[in-house]
């Protein structure tokens, strides 16, 4: 894929999501945080939390190996937060500030862009995208530890445990009941109708 068409927005598609920015589960609650882990050798994981709950939508095969942006199997999980835990995650989020702070998100192999809100608007960005400088890692720690430990999803879980690697740290990884076959879907014809078909699919179906 080339790396102009490898955005945030890209990324959240091609996993079957609304929008990364764009999307009712951070713009809908009063307050709402939404990171996307991008792993060098791993698939993409987006995590959001909000309103006392956490989703987890983990791509299947890596979205940047893709010849051009398609619709992706993903893994999806939900689990409730405690009040606790969201204010760790809020106060985490604050940027230690660093004036020789290198542009972007990059932890150890890991590209990472992360979004915070408050009722609907971004009121904190940061990645390659973002305009902020600063060391997150505290809040991508945490943010990869909630997670797991709210869901149950096994192949979620031991997504995050593989991003968690990144960080120099160790989740316990799960065994993952066999998967049904899946069968792949190619669509030949005009842009247009295949851009329509595809729009289609994504509002109907989970992917």
């Amino acid at each position: 894929m080339h790396t102009k068409d490898y955005t945030a927005e890209t990324i959240c598609k091609c996993m079957g999501m609304t929008s990364f920015e764009s999307d009712a589960a951070c713009t809908a609650p009063a307050a709402a945080m939404r990171i996307l882990l991008m792993p060098s050798f791993h698939p993409e994981i987006c995590i959001t939390f909000a309103e006392g709950q956490v989703s987890v939508v983990s791509a299947r095969a890596m979205v940047w190996h893709q010849f051009k942006p398609k619709p992706m199997l993903t893994d999806r999980a939900q689990g409730s937060i405690s009040a606790e835990v969201f204010s760790k995650l809020l106060a985490s989020m604050v940027p230690i500030t660093n004036p020789d702070a290198v542009f972007g998100m990059m932890i150890d192999g890991m590209t990472t862009e992360l979004l915070q809100f408050q009722s609907g608007i971004p009121v904190i960005r940061a990645g390659r995208d973002g305009p902020n400088k600063g060391n997150f890692s505290a809040f991508v720690r945490l943010a990869i530890t909630s997670a797991w430990e709210c869901i149950s999803n096994p192949y979620c879980r031991n997504a995050l445990a593989e991003a968690a690697c990144y960080l120099g740290m160790k989740l316990p990884r799960e065994q993952e009941p066999e998967r049904k076959p899946t069968i792949e879907m190619m669509v030949l014809g005009p842009e247009e109708i295949r851009t329509q078909l595809l729009d289609a699919l994504l509002r109907n179906h989970k992917f």
